[in-house]
């Protein structure tokens, strides 16, 4: 297929751009994938630039994901430019560079979402005398929030953080486990880069994408500059009215000021927005342009476009809200010719399915097939845990969070003391946690009298059960990944008695196509390591979901419930928060290809009236953000009534 093949002229110009430095501005719908897509194969196939060195960065591994795909189908598998979120190549560079990095546990090892919360924070509760687990966990989001935001590298840092304690506690406990935080990967490959004159970047990178430029922080946004300084040609693509992500400190100034931070670029836009009917386009560019400091761009339907159906519904109660979105489905369905997976539902939140649930009850009732909002990762129970650790500890014996998460999770009759007792005992020895287990198990009197024959058994139960899962000699390369299938298929069901989650985890496993325990550990871990995953649709079903879990979605039908004020822009204070939430609303709308239903209560009592703003207040009203907006809010059951009368 020729490069240009299909492409609008503004899209075609972009992808054609070479020379120096772009920014490519490109609205919802306006196919900026589809343009990045096209700018590879234009670089390979008519500028002869070796795909090797070529770099795409994208914000999540499902936008990797899809834009691999794409340039695979147009290029071939034979030809293929390195594409992968920020956070994994930060990983690859790190851990290709491991002999130059000193201030970093090693050998690396990023700890997940589990052993965040099961095990460092709740770890530090202890160790700092805390008596919440929130506490621990605002420490942590503090430390976070200023690798992204570079506060760390300020030189009366250490002097500012909320407990000088915790500092110290939090690099005693990383050393004992031997974990990297995911939050601080993109800052220590910043350092290093800045730091290192012998660092090396993988390959001989000639050119740079980056994908939602917008989503960046000031942390990201340094190691991008650093690599651009390196003689690599940069081409952004992005919106700063999708810039959604501020709570990890993102900004939509990055993608604002770009031509200021790069001088001489190349101010490049997509103005066709081919998903939106006209009228939804309009609503979301209502909302959006409420913000003066927005950059001001083109953006406009096709020609062809139809007008499409917008409705404000104005409903009672939360149940009146969940009988009319279930009568909106069974319409769009009945009427419109719509499958279910064709409607998506949105919401703001949905702590504990206080939203979702009396919606789904609704949908279930009227026999309509709905996603399961449960979005439980099976390797984050007991067992799956049990089996990730197990399998940890095959491609690395001594892995300490995985000894950790086995004699927590695994072993019985071994507390909270006895563990405690194990990381003393390392800390006294000058070992990390395995180091110290491993010795126990040839040298028990090591061990403290209290705790002594329970720790003993406990290890010796662990490593006989790692010899049956994962035979000492099976646990190099495979020929295939069918032969390591079939060992992680027999690994689990003797772990995991559920066959849900059972089945869950091998899909999981499989789609990596693995040959090696060590890769497939790898594999997993990084695939649980995304700062922002999107939710896949479930086929055949409506969808139910958060709105920044619907980025990069995309439906026939949208129903945003729940759009009042306590919850739009809810607990929001000052500027850059609201300008989020306003951004948030007006990604959520514009998702929406040709319906768009917007609902809200003028009460909600029991959970949902704790939700965001003014909690415990049933009153509720319209978000200030449509407030004035084209569309006049309706009763939404008189709405519905007009409908069944037509139909």
């Amino acid at each position: 297929m020729a490069w240009d093949k299909d492409l609008l002229p503004d899209q075609k110009t972009a992808a054609m751009h070479v020379g120096n430095h772009a920014r490519l501005l490109a609205g919802p719908g306006t196919g900026k994938t589809l343009t990045l897509t096209r700018r590879i194969c234009f670089l390979v196939k008519e500028k002869n630039v070796p795909a090797e060195s070529i770099l795409a960065l994208t914000f999540t591994r499902a936008a990797a994901q899809e834009l691999r795909q794409r340039v695979a189908n147009e290029l071939g598998n034979d030809q293929n430019p390195h594409i992968s979120t920020l956070h994994s190549f930060a990983l690859r560079q790190l851990i290709t560079n491991r002999t130059k990095i000193t201030d970093l546990p090693q050998p690396l090892r990023i700890a997940d979402d589990w052993e965040e919360r099961k095990i460092i924070l709740e770890d530090l509760k202890a160790l700092l005398g805390l008596n919440r687990i929130s506490k621990a966990r605002d420490l942590l989001n503090h430390l976070s929030a200023d690798w992204q935001s570079l506060t760390e590298d300020e030189e009366d840092w250490e002097k500012r953080l909320l407990d000088p304690r915790f500092l110290g506690t939090w690099r005693e406990h990383r050393k004992i486990y031997g974990y990297t935080l995911r939050a601080e990967l993109v800052y220590q490959l910043k350092k290093a880069l800045e730091q290192r004159g012998d660092f090396q970047l993988e390959g001989s990178i000639k050119h740079l994408f980056v994908d939602e430029y917008q989503d960046l922080n000031r942390c990201d946004l340094a190691v991008v500059k650093n690599i651009a300084s390196r003689g690599v040609e940069l081409f952004v693509a992005g919106d700063d009215d999708q810039s959604i992500y501020g709570f990890r400190k993102a900004h939509p100034e990055g993608i604002r000021r770009f031509s200021c931070d790069y001088s001489g670029t190349t101010e490049l836009e997509l103005e066709i927005c081919k998903r939106c009917d006209r009228n939804i386009l309009e609503l979301g560019l209502f909302v959006v342009k409420q913000d003066h400091r927005r950059k001001n761009k083109r953006l406009r339907t096709e020609d062809s476009a139809k007008e499409g159906e917008v409705a404000l519904l104005r409903f009672n109660d939360q149940d009146s809200e969940a009988t009319g979105i279930a009568d909106l489905c069974a319409h769009l369905m009945e009427q419109c010719g719509l499958e279910p997976n064709d409607i998506l539902i949105l919401l703001r939140s949905d702590n504990k399915g206080a939203f979702s649930r009396p919606i789904r009850k609704e949908l279930e009732k009227a026999n309509i097939p709905v996603s399961d909002t449960d979005t439980t990762n099976p390797l984050d129970e007991s067992k799956g845990r049990a089996f990730f650790a197990f399998l940890r500890l095959a491609a690395s014996i001594e892995d300490s969070l995985a000894w950790r998460s086995l004699l927590q999770v695994w072993c019985n009759g071994v507390g909270s003391g006895a563990i405690k007792a194990v990381y003393e005992l390392a800390r006294s020895r000058g070992e990390n946690f395995a180091q110290t287990v491993i010795a126990a198990r040839s040298d028990s009197g090591i061990l403290p009298s209290k705790h002594r024959s329970r720790l003993f058994n406990a290890i010796s139960d662990v490593l006989k059960k790692l010899n049956v899962l994962f035979p000492e000699d099976s646990r190099g390369d495979y020929e295939t990944c069918d032969d390591l299938m079939k060992v992680i298929r027999s690994a689990t069901k003797s772990i995991i008695a559920n066959a849900r989650e059972r089945e869950a985890i091998l899909l999981k496993a499989e789609g990596f196509r693995a040959t090696s325990i060590k890769t497939l550990v790898q594999a997993i871990g990084v695939a649980n390591e995304d700062i922002e995953q999107e939710q896949e649709l479930e086929k055949d079903k409506v969808n139910i979901l958060t709105m920044h879990r619907a980025k990069g979605l995309t439906a026939e039908a949208v129903i945003i419930a729940a759009a009042e004020d306590q919850y739009i822009p809810g607990r929001a204070q000052g500027g850059g928060e609201i300008d989020d939430e306003r951004r948030l609303f007006y990604v959520s709308l514009t998702r929406a290809k040709h319906h768009l239903f917007v609902t809200y209560c003028d009460r909600r009592t029991g959970q949902q009236s704790h939700a965001g703003r003014d909690s415990g207040t049933p009153i509720r009203s319209l978000s200030q953000f449509l407030i004035d907006c084209p569309h006049t809010p309706q009763d939404g059951r008189e709405f519905l009534r007009r409908l069944k009368e037509k139909a």
